[in-house]
């Protein structure tokens, strides 16, 4: 299933961010986006979206971007709580044994729940090109979804909701690491942090993908991980021409997966944990806006 596919995340982070990634769509420089459905202005983000869907020069592929590290939880009806998530609280939280990662794996699974029946209400007047219902894609929020007690709980959202069959694509966050190291102009130029991440979710994906395949589920690999934040223009033309020879050999789905939608500062509030209040200011999202601006073109 070869394929290759220019992704941004997050929109519906805010309505700044959703307004770059729609440009970015109108101008036909993405094939995909993730939409979160669990911040204060998702609603507002889809009205904005649908308004222009009719004006995508191509209809992009849309998946729901499962958010369980902030945002408000949907599962709790009109209390609004806010999630206060870390990955690495909920890795641990998923090793202990009994009761309490049994509750734990069904409040995750409620919540996937509410948010996959959130994004299906909001595009369920949305159609592909040939006019057909938009296939359900799965990816998740700092790919918390790569998490064993959430990929669980993902499923068991799925089954629960009778939604497998109807499932299209899941993303397995592999990333090949190797034409890092080989590549001149790359090589020690990956910070320590993006090279972790590859590495833990790397480990993580085999389990993960032998999942999916016996599933029936899609899925493919990533080219974003190692230079998260940092997808500038010179390194990725470096590397995309072996990240696609790559994806070609293995008869593989690649999502080049960036973040060009950068918000407002006035728009960070308490709904945003620690680590996106300073991940949705960034610079780099700027450096990624301006790189799918050319490459996606040059690709054509």
């Amino acid at each position: 299933m070869y394929g290759i596919d220019f992704h941004a995340d997050d929109y519906a982070a805010s309505m700044e961010n959703a307004g770059r990634i729609l440009s970015l769509a109108q101008a036909g420089r993405i094939d995909s986006f993730s939409v979160i459905t669990n911040m204060s202005c998702y609603e507002d983000c889809m009205e904005q979206l649908r308004r222009n869907w009719v004006h995508m020069p191509r209809k992009p592929r849309l998946s729901v971007h499962i958010n369980l590290i902030d945002g408000f939880w949907l599962s709790s009806g009109e209390s609004r709580q806010i999630i206060r998530n870390s990955w690495v609280g909920l890795l641990a939280a998923g090793l202990i044994p009994g009761s309490k990662r049994e509750k734990l794996r069904g409040r995750l699974s409620a919540e996937i729940e509410a948010q996959l029946r959130a994004f299906l209400e909001q595009t369920k007047d949305l159609s592909t090109e040939e006019g057909a219902p938009l296939p359900l894609r799965i990816d998740g929020h700092v790919h918390t979804h790569m998490i064993p007690i959430v990929f669980s709980a993902l499923m068991d959202a799925l089954d629960r909701m009778a939604l497998r069959e109807r499932v299209q694509f899941i993303r397995c966050s592999a990333e090949p690491l190797w034409m890092f190291f080989s590549t001149p102009g790359v090589t020690g130029t990956i910070s320590p942090v993006n090279l972790t991440k590859n590495l833990i979710l790397r480990a993580l994906s085999h389990s993960v993908r032998g999942k999916l395949r016996k599933a029936h589920i899609d899925t493919g690999y990533i080219f974003g991980l190692a230079l998260t934040g940092e997808m500038d223009l010179k390194r990725v033309r470096l590397l995309l021409p072996k990240m696609k020879a790559y994806a070609r050999r293995k008869n593989a789905y690649l999502e080049i997966l960036t973040h060009p939608g950068r918000c407002l500062p006035g728009e960070i509030s308490e709904e945003y944990g620690s680590d996106d209040r300073i991940a949705f200011l960034a610079p780099g999202r700027d450096i990624e806006y301006q790189m799918l601006e050319k490459v996606p073109e040059e690709e054509s």
